[in-house]
């Protein structure tokens, strides 16, 4: 089969995945179910294998399905892209760029990269996906993002559609709201006093968490006692604002947003140091509005690091 001629085929399949039924897919789809029903059977007669079984309640993915599953998602994602890309030389830059961004980059450089193209190429619109890399990159293999900004994926190699690029050394440092006692000592901030303070983490965090907990072993102290667990960045910053809360974070968003009254705390060392930067599709790279988003967020990631240098 060539399976390239079937992609409507493939993209009512994603559906019914999505939706868990046959029913949710097609109002998705603004399909009667029987005319979803006929397409799916389409499908599975040129494959020559059943992709669902019916259960209970809804239906699941046979063996086949499964194993169709991840190249019928990058099938989608690649037909999407070439649509945009052709549509730049008739009507101008249109389509929809699915971006996914960690709790920093997604509160700094992505939204206003975001919105210096928004200028330039009204007709096109953007997702804005905040997550941590193991959850978006799963999705970025999947197709269901196009681009990712974050801690670079822990991998032996990226699969031959992905490429990364570095932009950034991040350092994670210990911060809190700029009346915080421990920011008005300035100076010597030591692990016992890091101990004697409620925390305040992002939950989904757990490998920042889990190093924090490390520094703080390494010198000799208790663990840290971890009074809030937020699943919003947003939440995060007023609670330190509001208590005597710590809290940590890239030290560059104090820097670049000081209008949220945060501070960094002198604490000799970061919590932990990593490479960030950009995962993208590989055909993205011929698409001029991705490249300029990621020039973008490149040129503000240099300015960060000559700052903080």
């Amino acid at each position: 089969m060539a399976i390239l001629r079937h992609a409507p085929l493939l993209r009512q399949f994603l559906a019914v995945v999505r939706e868990g039924s046959l029913s949710g897919a097609a109002n998705t789809l603004a399909l009667t179910q029987p005319a979803l029903t006929k397409s799916i059977q389409r499908l599975e007669a040129e494959l020559g294998v059943k992709l669902f079984e019916r259960l209970p309640r809804g239906i699941a993915l046979t063996k086949h399905g499964q194993a169709l599953l991840p190249h019928a998602q990058r099938i989608d994602a690649e037909c999407r892209i070439a649509d945009m890309e052709l549509q730049a030389f008739g009507a101008g830059q249109a389509g929809r760029i699915k971006i996914g961004a960690g709790e920093f980059f997604g509160a700094t450089f992505v939204p206003r990269a975001i919105a210096a193209l928004r200028e330039r190429y009204p007709q096109l619109g953007f997702e804005l996906h905040s997550g941590l890399t193991e959850l978006n990159y799963p999705r970025l293999l999947a197709g269901e993002l196009d681009l990712h900004f974050g801690t670079l994926p822990q991998v032996e190699a990226l699969p031959d559609f992905l490429i990364a690029t570095p932009l950034l050394k991040v350092r994670s440092r210990v911060i809190a709201g700029a009346q915080h006692p421990l920011v008005r000592k300035k100076k010597n901030v030591t692990p016992a006093d890091l101990a004697c303070y409620p925390w305040a983490v992002l939950h989904h965090d757990r490998e920042l968490i889990k190093r924090l907990f490390a520094v703080l072993d390494q010198a000799g102290e208790r663990k840290v006692g971890v009074s809030v667990e937020l699943t919003s960045l947003a939440g995060l910053v007023q609670l330190l604002q509001a208590g005597p809360y710590l809290a940590c974070f890239p030290e560059g968003l104090p820097m670049l947003q000081p209008q949220l009254g945060l501070a960094i705390l002198a604490y000799p060392k970061p919590i932990w140091q990593h490479l960030a930067g950009v995962v993208m599709h590989r055909s993205l790279a011929r698409y001029a509005p991705a490249c300029e988003l990621v020039e973008h967020v490149q040129r503000a990631a240099a300015a960060l690091a000559r700052d903080v240098a």
